[in-house]
């Protein structure tokens, strides 16, 4: 083979080579696929509401205390409302005095009816227990 066209051949084969190396290098890669897996995630609050628990009465409270005062019975039932300041109580008593031991509590405007009236300013009510004069209205209060 002449010189001339081995250098032809040569250079030809050398572009050749480059240019399958070419090739190879800027052949495109196939993507390929990516699982991303999730968890999905609940959370939960609980939220506790303290409860009450009241003792349980299977009838009327029964007063037990000894009467030692005078108390005259009106003429027909009369109903009055707790005049207290809101937020307050007005004690239910036992006998007709704060010596007396506290059986019970009545908030403002809420309704008692009363059937005696007791020495000192206090009523008997429908239960037998007492209340203060002082703090009950004929009118529900504001």
């Amino acid at each position: 083979m002449n010189r001339k066209r081995f250098t032809t051949v040569l250079i030809a084969s050398m572009l050749t080579g480059v240019m399958a190396l070419g090739i190879v290098a800027c052949k495109k890669t196939q993507p390929t696929e990516t699982t991303l897996e999730t968890t999905e995630q609940t959370t939960t609050t609980t939220t506790t509401i303290p409860t009450t628990t009241l003792p349980e009465y299977s009838g009327p409270l029964t007063n037990d205390e000894e009467i030692s005062w005078t108390e005259t019975n009106l003429e027909t039932p009369a109903t009055y409302y707790a005049k207290v300041s809101k937020g307050e109580f007005l004690n239910v008593r036992k006998g007709p005095g704060v010596g007396y031991e506290k059986v019970g509590t009545l908030t403002r405007g809420q309704a008692i009816v009363c059937v005696a009236k007791a020495s000192g300013g206090w009523y008997k009510t429908q239960d037998g227990f007492y209340v203060s004069e002082t703090y009950l209205t004929g009118t529900m209060p504001d």
